[in-house]
């Protein structure tokens, strides 16, 4: 790793103090993280609520922060899918999240933590096959998440070696998770308060936040790719009630359907 783009890692992302009306409608003075944006979902949920295509959508727990990458700190989009998952563990306060106090791990840390796991004899082979990554750009993947002791992770791979596609049983994976873990409800919006999915294909991975299923009947899996940021239009929305003339230009972002999802031919997720 270059020690420009080390230092970086080492500084982190920008932190602010901004003032926000809190929920009692008084000025709360708030830490702000510049790659760091949380309250997206219930803005997802607004969204979602008014598009009038939609028959039936899921979404996880709200607390989960959109995690995205730093200019020019390359393929380290593993990374924030991890910390995406511990914004869910600190908010939740799940399993485990007395092990990460303050703010999410950086990636130096969550490098420390992986290599710490494999020492264990946590998914060792992972420092096997990638030769160990501390202070290193390479890739990680679910075999290395899975190294980071996140609790109670259950891997799945799908490919296309039989029917139906591979997308298509990732659609069906997706929408039993939700659908398995709440109440029936007829309400369109189905907000619970499940973990993130860590959803990986070839050379890329991200944060699945929510399921879709429209009246016609297709399917969308709502995601954090961590290689954007939420757009002015989701950032101005975000803790505020409000009516959108259009909410599937602003969901487009955070939709991934068939046409993107049938370019791959395997897929794995963590949940």
């Amino acid at each position: 790793m270059p020690a420009w783009l080390y230092k970086q890692l080492e500084r982190g992302a920008k932190v602010s103090i901004a003032n926000r009306i809190g929920r009692s409608g008084r000025l709360v003075r708030t830490e702000v993280i510049a790659n760091e944006t949380p309250g997206v979902l219930p803005v997802l949920a607004q969204l979602c609520q008014e598009d009038q295509t939609l028959s039936k959508v899921y979404l996880c727990h709200p607390g989960v922060q959109h995690v995205f990458k730093m200019a020019k700190e390359g393929g380290f989009c593993g990374y924030r899918n991890i910390q995406m998952m511990l914004s869910y563990i600190q908010t939740a306060r799940a399993e485990g999240y007395e092990y990460f106090p303050g703010r999410v791990p950086s990636i130096l840390d969550l490098q420390e933590l992986i290599e710490s796991a494999w020492d264990r004899g946590i998914n060792a082979a992972g420092k096997i096959e990638t030769g160990g990554i501390r202070g290193t750009r390479k890739y990680i993947g679910t075999p290395e998440v899975r190294g980071h002791e996140l609790p109670r992770c259950e891997a799945s791979a799908f490919n296309d070696t039989n029917s139906p596609p591979a997308f298509e049983k990732v659609y069906e994976e997706v929408e039993r998770y939700f659908v398995s873990h709440t109440t029936p409800s007829p309400e369109k919006v189905c907000r619970t308060s499940l973990p993130p999915v860590y959803f990986q294909h070839q050379g890329h991975s991200l944060t699945i936040v929510g399921f879709e299923r429209r009246k016609s009947g297709s399917r969308n899996l709502l995601v954090f790719d961590p290689s954007f940021k939420p757009s002015p239009g989701i950032q101005r929305l975000i803790g505020s009630t409000f009516t959108a003339l259009t909410p599937e230009k602003l969901l487009k972002a955070y939709r991934r359907g068939d046409n993107y999802l049938s370019k791959h031919s395997s897929f794995e997720l963590l949940k």
